[in-house]
């Protein structure tokens, strides 16, 4: 069964520009999908899969989004919630600390002993090196014990 593509209801300049103001990668895959139904260059799910290299179910979902919910809604992107945290902020503020000092700490085993001591807190592995690479942008201040010449 063929579902026919949703009646455009902006123009393809107006589209082109929204497509290149566009920052936002998913988005712009989409307002793209707009730009070349609008602009003639595509007739078909299949077209449209074909130059933006996504599969034409993905097109047929983007299609129904815009036909049932418009603009807004086709743009309404689904973000996962994903785990909070389980340090609190004042956990995270003396880890900050902690870690701007020059002594620094030789490994995660050294970090996991220092809150667990302060704070009484048990941290996996993942966890801390989350918080400490991604959230501080910290690297180790000091070699490794097994890293350091023997004389």
């Amino acid at each position: 069964m063929r579902n026919a593509l949703p009646v455009l209801r902006e123009d393809a300049t107006t589209l082109q520009q929204r497509l290149h103001d566009e920052q936002h990668g998913r988005k712009q895959s989409r307002r793209q999908m707009l730009y070349l139904l609008a602009s003639g260059q595509a007739r078909t799910r299949r077209d449209v899969a074909q130059l933006l290299g996504v599969h034409r179910h993905t097109v047929g979902h983007w299609r129904a989004l815009y036909a049932t919910g418009g603009l807004a809604a086709w743009l309404d992107l689904y973000v996962p919630i994903g785990t909070p945290l389980s340090l609190s902020p004042e956990v995270l503020a003396g880890l900050e600390q902690a870690l701007r000092q020059p002594a620094g700490f030789a490994s995660y085993e050294a970090v996991r002993q220092w809150i667990k001591q302060h704070d009484q807190l048990d941290v996996n592995d993942h966890t801390l090196y989350a918080i400490i690479r991604t959230r501080f942008n910290a690297t180790r201040k000091v070699p490794r014990p097994s890293h350091t010449k023997k004389p």
